[in-house]
C-alpha cells in the first residue's frame, strides 16, 4: 500500500511540473525548470551521481576532475529538460513542434521508408530522444512502434506512454516484444530503438564502447540482417538556443552476410556511431545507467 501511496505522489507531482511546463510561454524557460529538475534529480540520489562520475571518468580518463562534474551536472540538467518537455507534449501544436526540432536531412528518412523494406530508427539516451521518436513519426506520417522499457511506477508509466503516443506512435514494452517486432518487420512499417543500455546476458553480446566491452543488444542488427530491413540512426542535438538539430544517416551492411560474425560487426557499427556523438557532446548523453555492469567472463 506504501509503495502504491508513492507512486500516486510522484505522478501528481510529475503532472504538476506538466502543468507549469505546459504553460510555459518560451523554449528558453521551459529549459530553465528543466535545469531545476536536474538539480534536484542529481541531489536526490547520491549512488547514482557516484555512477554517473565514475562512467564518465572511465571512458574519458583525459577529462580532469573539474570536467567530469560539468558534465555530470550537464547530463543530469539534460535528463530534466528531457523530462519537462516530454511532459509539455499535450500542449504543442504542430508549429511548435517545428521550432523545437530540425532535421537537416529528413529527406533521407522518407527516401529510405520508401524502399517498402520498412526501417529501423536507432537513437539513445541523448539530447531529447523522446521529441526525436515523436517528430519522424509526426513530421513524416510513416507508422512507428516504438520499442520502451518501462517504468517501476506503473502509474507514471501509463501518462508518460499516453504523451509519447500523442503524434501516432505505438508503444510496445521491451520485456514482450519479441513478437510485435517481428510484426513490425513483416508489415514494412518502421520501429524505434533505444539500444544503449546494458543488455541480456543471455541473448547480447559484447562490442567495444568507449574502450571498454559493453553488452550490447543484438536485435536491431540480427532483424536488419535477416530481413534486410535499413538501419537509420540520428540524435536530437540541443542547440545554444534550446532548439535541437537532427543529421540522421544510413548505417551500410550490404557487405555483411546473416551470421554471428554480420550481427557483431553491425552493432559495433551503430555502437561506434553513438560513441563518437557523445565524444562530441558528453553532457546530452545519460550516463547515469550502469552501462558496463556486466563484463565478460
Amino acid at each position: 500500500m506504501s509503495q502504491k501511496i508513492s507512486d500516486y505522489a510522484v505522478t501528481y507531482l510529475l503532472l504538476f511540473v506538466g502543468f507549469i511546463s505546459k504553460v510555459m510561454p518560451t523554449i528558453k524557460m521551459r529549459a530553465k525548470l528543466g535545469k531545476m529538475i536536474g538539480f534536484i534529480l542529481r541531489s536526490a540520489d547520491y549512488k547514482r551521481k557516484i555512477i554517473t562520475f565514475n562512467n564518465i571518468a572511465e571512458s574519458m580518463p583525459e577529462k580532469s576532475t573539474s570536467e567530469i562534474n560539468q558534465i555530470v551536472k550537464e547530463s543530469y540538467n539534460n535528463l530534466g529538460t528531457t523530462l519537462v518537455e516530454l511532459l509539455a507534449f499535450p500542449s504543442f501544436s504542430d508549429a511548435d513542434f517545428r521550432k523545437y526540432i530540425e532535421f537537416e536531412n529528413f529527406e533521407l528518412v522518407n527516401e529510405v521508408y520508401n524502399r517498402g523494406k520498412g526501417m529501423i530508427l536507432l537513437s539513445g539516451h541523448y539530447g531529447n530522444w523522446e521529441l526525436l521518436a515523436f517528430c519522424v513519426s509526426k513530421f513524416s506520417s510513416i507508422p512507428m512502434t516504438v520499442i520502451v522499457k518501462p517504468q517501476k511506477n506503473k502509474i507514471a508509466d501509463k501518462y508518460v506512454n499516453e504523451y509519447r503516443s500523442l503524434g501516432g506512435n505505438k508503444m510496445i514494452s521491451m520485456y514482450n516484444a519479441t513478437r510485435s517486432l517481428l510484426s513490425v518487420i513483416r508489415s514494412k512499417e518502421c520501429m524505434g530503438l533505444l539500444a544503449d543500455q546494458s543488455a541480456n546476458e543471455s541473448t547480447d553480446i559484447f562490442v567495444d564502447f568507449f574502450g571498454r566491452p559493453a553488452l550490447t543488444f543484438t536485435a536491431p542488427a540480427a532483424l536488419a540482417l535477416r530481413f534486410d530491413v535499413p538501419i537509420i540512426i540520428g540524435f536530437a542535438v540541443r542547440q545554444s538556443d534550446c532548439t535541437y538539430k537532427v543529421m540522421v544517416q544510413e548505417i551500410k551492411f550490404d557487405d555483411l552476410k546473416n551470421d554471428e560474425n554480420g550481427v557483431k560487426e553491425l552493432t559495433q557499427r551503430h555502437v561506434k556511431i553513438l560513441e563518437n556523438a557523445i565524444r562530441e557532446h558528453p553532457h546530452l548523453w545519460s550516463w547515469q545507467h550502469r552501462r558496463w555492469k556486466h563484463q565478460p567472463k
